[in-house]
């Protein structure tokens, strides 16, 4: 139970440090016994349980936290109802006097029967909160409906029953109603805004929670246990639970227990502390990768310090900081997460996990790992020092330049495994959810990059012609440079790619890449804006790929009459240019020339070009 206990720490340390508290409201999420909901109408009574006035609540301002019990918590369709704020089909007494059938008016009376009794309980307990009372007082009345139709919150149809109309998108019987207490003795009138109400309800709940006893795997102290867990922990799922064990089929089971408490037995408090740790986390921590098919990545730190989620920070962020070299960017990274180093102890955790829900009532931990805050940066700062290249951005002149940055971990999946639509890179959520998991998983664990994704980065890259937008095609070109120089500087001593041209390297691949760019270089340095098209090379660059020498020779055949348009001197400089560079093939044998190339081809390739028009530049000014 490592992540429950983990949670429930995160839980305790949060409120002793207020974290969950916003300004000019209490809770930001919620605490024990408590859930956050979605109120349609405030009603206003005053401390005598005499109503006052009712609205309907906007919805910028609709989310509050209620008390709930174990039952009402994890209802669907049974009569579980809230203590406090529910449904007017559970809080209107006068509800079934206004059903559309008897059905409808039958269910209503029972809902009502057990929410009154439940509440009248709580009311007449030890030391009970005022605001209970009060509420308790008007609603044993049984005239919610008919003040909500005199206030025209609620309207009825040409039969005097409640109409189909809804409030803010819920139908009457659905709409949730929260409770404003006028006192001249409290200056706190919200009950969802008021700490002395939530914390006098922990108390009763706990004080009155019975049921079978049993040791709880997260405390191990022995407490009554909890079988019905909280829902709603990420927005997108909301009905997906951690923990379930309803399984009157037997189909989880499968035979290996008779009863769920042989699986695992947790207490109430253990269970509560950590579903709403998780929940807040899910909610102000989260990276959410994906659209349809989503899965949420969680990173925080349990002794409440700030730390921010790998995904959604410096190694995606875009800034107006252009880094020329390796040796810049490092250095910045170095000083960015020395500053962050600093906030942490030695003994301060960082815990990564991500959260997908398998089925609309099921959510599972796809991804979970604890690690040391020091060593947690450590390995960012080694994943940032070890997989960079050039990537294109303006300048402050408006002009493109090439400035050295880590590839986003969403963006190369996109890159692997997307294609152009609508000149964007898109993707299929249910591969990119899967994909970016392993990329954390390299990320966090220090392991290599799965040759699956450089492979496919690297055939991408090899066919600039499937894409409409230039700036696709560089995006994909500089990533798959990133992730080839890093899988083969992490795989192979004697194959080490810089990201700076090494004129003297002799790897064949790297050597036909350089060939490449020279080619598509000559070619493109003779058109101007309005007779640009895509030049000789970058059309037979699939081709090149699989036979590189047979190739080259039908590029090459097709330079002549882009000499021609060149000075006679700079003539001579491209072709002593490709003359140096095909010497440094170590065979001549045309058979071992001819062979596929391999990632490798990439890297010299853009290098080259960087190199030649970098060398232009310089020259124009």
């Amino acid at each position: 139970m490592s992540w429950m206990s983990t949670l429930v720490k995160t839980y305790d340390n949060l409120i002793a440090n207020d974290s969950f508290i916003e300004e000019n409201k209490f809770p930001a999420v919620s605490i024990i016994a408590h859930m956050t909901a979605k109120a349609q109408i405030e009603i206003v009574i005053d401390e005598e349980g005499n109503f006052k006035e009712s609205k309907t609540v906007d919805k910028s301002d609709c989310e509050i936290v209620i008390p709930v019990t174990e039952d009402s918590a994890a209802r669907s369709a049974g009569i579980a109802p809230h203590p406090l704020s529910d449904m007017l089909s559970y809080l209107a007494g006068d509800y079934s006097l206004y059903a559309a059938n008897s059905k409808e008016s039958k269910k209503a009376d029972e809902k009502f029967e057990k929410y009154i009794a439940q509440l009248k309980k709580w009311s007449e307990s030890y030391n009970v909160h005022p605001k209970v009372k009060a509420i308790y007082k008007y609603l044993e009345k049984k005239t919610v409906i008919s003040d909500l139709v005199e206030n025209k919150i609620v309207e009825l149809d040409e039969s005097s029953k409640l109409s189909s109309k809804k409030i803010n998108g819920n139908t009457y019987e659905k709409s949730l109603v929260r409770f404003r207490v006028l006192s001249s003795n409290d200056s706190e009138t919200a009950c969802w805004n008021d700490k002395t109400l939530f914390y006098n309800y922990i108390e009763y709940y706990l004080s009155e929670r019975s049921g079978e006893k049993d040791k709880c795997y997260e405390s191990g102290v022995e407490t009554p246990i909890c079988t019905k867990h909280p829902k709603g922990i990420v927005a997108s799922s909301y009905g997906a639970k951690l923990i379930s064990s309803n399984d009157t089929s037997n189909f989880t089971y499968r035979g290996r227990f008779i009863e769920p408490q042989e699986a695992c037995t947790i207490g109430y408090e253990a269970t509560q502390k950590a579903h709403i740790a998780l929940s807040w986390l899910a909610k102000t921590h989260n990276y959410t990768v994906g659209t349809k098919e989503k899965r949420t990545y969680v990173c925080w730190c349990p002794e409440a310090k700030k730390v921010e989620n790998p995904l959604n920070s410096l190694w995606g962020d875009e800034d107006e900081i252009i880094y020329n070299s390796h040796a810049e960017y490092k250095n910045e990274i170095k000083k960015l997460l020395s500053g962050k180093k600093a906030n942490f102890s030695e003994t301060d955790t960082i815990v990564l996990t991500s959260l997908d829900a398998a089925t609309t009532g099921r959510l599972s931990i796809t991804y979970y790992n604890e690690l040391g805050a020091i060593d947690f940066l450590n390995r960012m700062e080694r994943w940032s020092d070890s997989c960079q290249w050039y990537f294109k951005k303006k300048n402050s002149d408006g002009k493109f330049t090439d400035s050295v940055k880590t590839p986003h971990t969403i963006r190369i999946i996109f890159c692997a495994f997307g294609e152009e639509r609508n000149n964007f890179l898109d993707l299929d959520s249910r591969i990119l959810k899967e994909q970016v998991q392993r990329i954390v998983h390299c990320i966090a664990d220090c392991q290599p990059i799965p040759y699956d994704i450089v492979h496919a980065l690297f055939v991408k890259a090899s066919n600039p012609q499937k894409y409409q937008k230039w700036y696709n095609y560089e995006e994909i070109l500089s990533t798959a440079c990133a992730l080839i120089a890093k899988y083969y500087n992490d795989h192979n001593e004697e194959v080490k790619f810089k990201m700076e041209l090494d004129k003297n390297k002799t790897d064949r691949s790297y050597v036909f890449g350089r060939l490449l760019a020279i080619a598509e270089v000559i070619e493109a340095r003779t058109y101007n804006s309005d007779n640009a098209r895509i030049t000789n090379a970058t059309k037979l660059q699939p081709a090149f790929v699989n036979h590189p020498l047979h190739t080259w020779k039908l590029i090459e055949d097709k330079l002549n009459p882009y000499y021609k348009q060149c000075r006679p001197a700079k003539e001579n400089d491209y072709k002593k240019l490709i003359s140096e560079t095909f010497a440094l093939f170590e065979t001549d044998n045309k058979d071992k020339l001819n062979l596929p190339l391999d990632e490798g081809y990439l890297i010299g390739y853009y290098l080259q070009r960087k190199e030649m028009y970098t060398t232009k530049s310089k020259e124009e000014k």
